[in-house]
Formats: structure tokens, sequence, C-alpha cells
């Protein structure tokens, strides 16, 4: 049987990034946007508290949907269904959704007023840290595609290796605490490999994680078990992170904090949404397997909305409720249209609907 808890928990965090990129546009602490709004401390803490945890539960239920897909593929299938699945939407969205971000970038931040097309050549010829804030070239939202495709393309040797080895497979061998001690590893490995704030080897440890960890059943029913002792943790951690933020802690008192907070959130998350969210709700159901397609869209959407509907709102408050509200709704309706365009379809790594088929 599928299981849809991890499809909804993907979805929920793919979600949770409409108001996280929203809040990002009145960040207090100068990182450029492509629409820019008022510093917002409220705005600071939302960030602040969401992004220990919801890109490491993508990569962790990444992992963990790898294993499920080398169950059943050979090596060579896998191999090219993430190139295809990942690898291809990743490329449709460089040529087609990131320079229309950084066309705005441009006139928002720059004053940029030529046309679109002669700005669409300036977005592959203007390379400086390839945010596209400055109108350059960037890859936005879509380093997290990146990312994968390169995380799970090398996790594949690693799988095949270590099926050599029967024991080491088991998953009757991870104790709680075991499982606890494997965030450390992940906040050892977060200054390797760091490009622009996000570590390509953090996230490869998270998607190891998933994959030879937490695909477990027995790990999965651990988690579940005892998940209001991982939220305790979450809520004690976070507490602890807030202090430290607010007194600005460094070093080690810092990553403590930070990482212990992440982790344990996102296990607890796990927990729950394996004992509350194995919904047959058509409705979610239908909006999981489009988890990936929001993704893509999402930002294109919410920067479209900000940079017409921010000039126009003279409250911030109003700003923020009108572009998430905005944001959802059309992002989901243009994820349908898409659906529904066969070539489109591919390009952007949707797959046909199908509630039968086990985790891949």
């Amino acid at each position: 049987m599928r299981k849809k808890y991890l499809d909804i928990l993907r979805l929920l965090a793919v979600l949770w990034l409409v108001p996280f990129h929203t809040m990002m546009m009145y960040n207090t602490w100068g990182e450029g946007q492509y629409v820019l709004g008022v510093p917002l401390p409220a705005a600071g803490w939302f960030i602040r508290l969401s992004y220990p945890w919801f890109m490491p539960l993508l990569f962790v239920i990444a992992g963990i949907s790898a294993r499920y897909s080398l169950q059943k593929r050979r090596p060579a299938q896998y191999a090219a269904e993430r190139l295809f699945r990942i690898g291809l939407p990743l490329l449709t969205g460089i040529l087609l959704i990131n320079p229309f971000l950084a066309y705005i970038a441009d006139v928002t931040n720059n004053g940029y007023s030529g046309g679109y097309l002669a700005h669409y050549g300036i977005f592959f010829t203007r390379w400086t840290d390839l945010s596209g804030y400055d109108g350059g070239f960037g890859f936005s939202h879509l380093w997290f595609l990146m990312y994968l495709v390169i995380i799970a393309l090398a996790a594949l040797p690693v799988y095949l290796v270590c099926q050599k080895f029967p024991r080491f497979m088991a998953g009757s061998g991870w104790p709680v605490a075991l499982i606890i001690m494997l965030g450390v590893v992940q906040a050892q490995a977060e200054g390797l490999l760091n490009i622009g704030g996000k570590s390509l080897a953090q996230y490869f440890v998270l998607f190891l994680t998933g994959l030879f960890a937490l695909s477990h059943e027995e790990v999965q029913a651990k988690l579940e078990k005892f998940r209001f002792m991982f939220l305790l943790l979450a809520l004690t951690s976070g507490a602890g992170y807030v202090m430290a933020i607010m007194q600005e802690w460094s070093g080690l008192a810092y990553d403590l904090t930070y990482f212990l907070y992440g982790y344990v959130a996102l296990l607890a998350l796990l927990g729950f949404g394996r004992r509350h969210l194995n919904t047959k709700n058509k409705a979610l159901v239908h909006a999981a397997a489009y988890s990936q397609l929001y993704y893509i869209l999402h930002y294109l959407v919410l920067t479209a909305a900000a940079y017409l509907l921010m000039p126009r709102l003279s409250s911030v408050l109003l700003q923020i409720i009108v572009i998430i509200a905005v944001s959802f709704v059309l992002t989901v309706l243009l994820s349908e249209a898409i659906a529904c365009i066969p070539v489109v379809r591919v390009l952007l790594g949707v797959k046909r609907q199908d509630t039968t088929t086990k985790q891949d």
C-alpha cells in the first residue's frame, strides 16, 4: 500500500513555501528578493522558526521514497526515472520560469525598462552571485531540484554497496537514541559544500538518513510511538533556539539548538503524520500528486502577485494576506491547467495520478 502520509507531509511542506517565501520579502536582515517589502520583525521570526525543519523534511522524505523506488526498480531504471522526473523539470524551470523571476527583479530592484525578450538574453549572460536578485542568472527555488537530482544519483552507488551487508540494511537495529544521534551527523556536514547557505553535504546526509534509517517500517512505528517525546524535544530545543537568536549566541551553542530543533521537529512531523495523515481524502490525495508541480510554479505565481499587488496595498498585513491567498489559489489552478496539457506535464515531471501504486 502507498504510504499516503508521506505524500501529504511532502504536500504540506511544499505549501508552507508560499507563506515562507512571502515572508522572505519582508526579511529583517537585508537579504535581496525579487520583490522586496518593508522589513517586518514578525516575518523574520516566521522564517527563522520554519527554515530548520521544512527543507530537511523534504530531503528526508525524498530519501525514504528513494528506498521504495529502489525496491521495485533496477538501478539503471531508478537513475533514468530521477533524471526524467527531476532533471527535466529543473531544465524546464531554468529555461522558462527563472528568466521571468530575474526580469521582475531587474525591474523592481534596478529600474530596468527594457522588454522581457531582451532581458531573456541578459539572464543567461549576467553571472554574478547566482541569486537572480540582480536580474542575472540564478537557480532561485529550483536549487532544491538541482540538489535533489545530484543527491539521488550520488546515493545510488552507496545504496548498492550497502546492499551487500544485510544486517546494515535491516530496520530492527535502529533504537530511538541512535535515530536522534543521526541529527548530529547532518549538523557536522553542514559546513561542507555549502553554496549560498545551502549545504549539499548536509542534505545528502538527510537523504541518506531517510534512505537507510527512516524508510523502515519498524523505525516509522517508533517515530509514531514516541511522537509526543519528539514534540516535547522540539518545543524545548525550539525555546533554546529562540534564546540563542535573542542572545546572539554563536558557534556550538547556536548550532546545537538550531540543528536539534530542526531535526527532532521533522521526526515529530513524521510520527504525527503516520498517525493522522494516512487519509483517504480525495482532494488531499489528488493535491499530493502535484506536490512537485506546486513547488515549481508557486514562486512564479507568488512573485507576479507581489509585483502587481504590493504597490496597490498600503497595509503590510493586507499585502501578506492577499499575496498568500492569491498565490495559493492561482498555483493550484495553474497546476490543474498544466496537468491537462500532455507536453507541459511531461516537461514538469507530472505523473498521471495513480493512488494504487507503492510509494516511489
